[in-house]
């Protein structure tokens, strides 16, 4: 057993004496598990009523329990949204979801709403409400944006620059991670791209040596999956259960031992970067996130406090590692799929090492005009979370059109739904790999707007304006590095009577079989490809 199970059991155990040794033994836990059952039950039969006229969609009739509608919606979420986009395609509806309900709005609306600002309708409140509100892990997220203005103005312009350290990061993934596979192998795949992606995550994040810390890594992971589990059990119960199910509720002690944990690793760190820039002048200071973060920091705001960066960059790996991973095994499971694309993006990738000496650099990347095409394709065709807001404004929002968008309205806008309208993308409901490829050769100078990193009106998956994911040209940029080096590398494919998995859901969060192995197998040298065996 590997030493983090063997913690995790640990964890467990130390849950389970809580609960024997705590007030009354066992008949505090089942008193706590009455209640949580009970305000559970409560919360979902109940309708919840707003001054907003606007109709629902996913009651099967006007005497539907609550408790029903929010429990389809759980499990048929694709259903519900292509139903509603199809009967209000340009009017605005309402969806019951566990944790409350969503105000679902048309594109019509998108402009006005990237104009309001952030203290009245705030994405980062609807990120935090995504991951079951205060008790979700991610609070501290909203007491500041220093994460954001650190990606925008420090990370993002400096990607010609951290391209070699990603490029060595990537390397040194693929010859620690990747098993021997000079014969068919079967690899978990998702698993796979996700811990390359955390490496490389790191090495931008905090940079070296830290970022092959191996304690540091399995903390970030640990925390990453324990938060999100705990974001899914927080979103079960209404938020007067929260703070019981938080006391009780093994992951999220997992996850706050995992903060502390890496508050006694960065902590440190910070600490001797501070000293060495008070007392040599020759110091340089690293080029990574966390530098950028403790740069950005007014000296005795929280921002600035130590414990509160640490636990920050914990929350920067999580956001930026996940999201990153899931499209790169979309993407692979895509090629796979469909393999007559392999040789075209093959070819141009190889071309492209050639032009710039053999290796990735932050502009050879930008010549990967077709697998940048098939990977915006991948995630139209596999769209990632919705659009979400919270209204912040006590008087509310109103629209052009008189709509009055209450004080804690959570709204959104459905980007699968935009996707696949083919009155917006001709022949939306075909993959076509090249689709963006041949758009930006047909016109070279609209060529960014069918970028993968791109945000438009068409292509919500990043956002929208200044809503737009921060991260997504990082996240672009070492996607694009990974997916090519793999599959110059290896030759894939599903076993024997397998094919793609189906795409499953939980409410409006798309996910894939974890679990699903891919066959992985070197390619044969000569022809350019490259050694798969020594990833030097």
């Amino acid at each position: 057993m590997s030493a983090s199970s063997t913690s995790e059991l640990r964890t467990g155990e130390t849950w389970a004496t809580a609960i024997q040794t705590g007030p009354n033994g066992l008949l505090w836990s089942q008193v706590l598990a009455a209640l949580v059952v009970v305000s559970f039950c409560t919360w979902l039969y109940f309708p919840k009523f707003n001054n907003l006229k606007v109709p629902f969609v996913g009651y099967r009739s006007w005497w539907e329990p609550g408790l029903v509608a929010r429990v389809r919606f759980a499990i048929q979420a694709p259903a519900i949204i292509s139903e509603g986009y199809s009967k209000r395609r340009n009017a605005a509806y309402r969806i019951s979801r566990i944790d409350g309900d969503l105000l679902v709005l048309p594109r019509k609306y998108l402009d006005e709403l990237h104009n309001v600002p952030q203290k009245q309708l705030s994405s980062i409140r609807g990120l935090i409400k995504n991951f079951g509100g205060r008790y979700g892990g991610i609070g501290l997220l909203g007491e500041s944006n220093i994460g954001t203005q650190a990606l925008q103005s420090k990370i993002t312009p400096n990607l010609v620059k951290l391209s070699e350290s990603m490029r060595d990061e990537l390397k040194y993934a693929l010859k620690k991670e990747i098993p021997d596979c000079q014969e068919w192998t079967a690899v978990p795949i998702q698993p796979l791209l996700l811990t390359i992606i955390e490496r490389i995550t790191n090495r931008v994040f905090i940079g070296l040596p830290l970022c092959r810390n191996e304690e540091w890594l399995a903390t970030a992971h640990k925390h990453s999956h324990n938060v999100t589990l705990t974001q899914i059990a927080m979103r079960a119960v209404p938020p007067f259960a929260r703070p019981a199910l938080d006391l009780i509720l093994p992951t999220a002690w997992r996850y706050k031992a995992a903060v502390r944990q890496a508050k006694k690793i960065l902590i440190p760190e910070i600490q001797r970067r501070r000293h060495l820039e008070e007392t040599d002048p020759d110091y340089e200071k690293p080029n990574d996130l966390l530098q950028a973060m403790m740069d950005l920091s007014t000296p005795g705001d929280r921002d600035s406090q130590s414990q509160n960066l640490a636990h920050r960059q914990l929350l920067m790996t999580l956001v930026a590692g996940h999201s990153t991973a899931a499209a790169g095994c979309h993407a692979l499971f895509d090629f796979v799929s469909r393999p007559h694309y392999l040789e075209a993006v093959r070819t141009e990738a190889l071309e492209v090492l050639r032009e710039e000496g053999g290796e990735w650099k932050r502009q050879s990347l930008s010549k990967l005009w077709k697998l940048d095409s098939f990977l915006r394709e991948s995630q139209r065709y596999n769209p990632p979370i919705g659009f979400h807001r919270i209204v912040q404004d006590p008087a509310g929002v109103t629209l052009h059109d008189g709509m009055c968008l209450p004080f804690g309205t959570h709204v959104c806008i459905t980007p699968h739904s935009v996707s696949r309208d083919t009155t917006i993308i001709p022949n939306a409901d075909e993959f076509d790999g090249l689709r963006y490829f041949e758009q930006r050769r047909r016109s070279p100078d609209d060529a960014t707007k069918h970028q993968h990193a791109t945000a438009d009106k068409d292509h919500l998956h990043f956002g929208y304006g200044t809503w737009s994911c921060p991260g997504r040209f990082l996240a672009s940029a070492m996607l694009k590095m990974t997916i090519a080096e793999l599959l110059l590398r290896y030759d894939f494919q599903y076993s024997q009577g397998k094919s793609r998995p189906v795409n499953s859901s939980f409410e409006e969060f798309p996910y894939v079989d974890v679990e699903t192995p891919l066959l992985m197998r070197c390619r044969e040298r000569g022809n350019g490809n490259l050694n798969c065996s020594n990833a030097t």
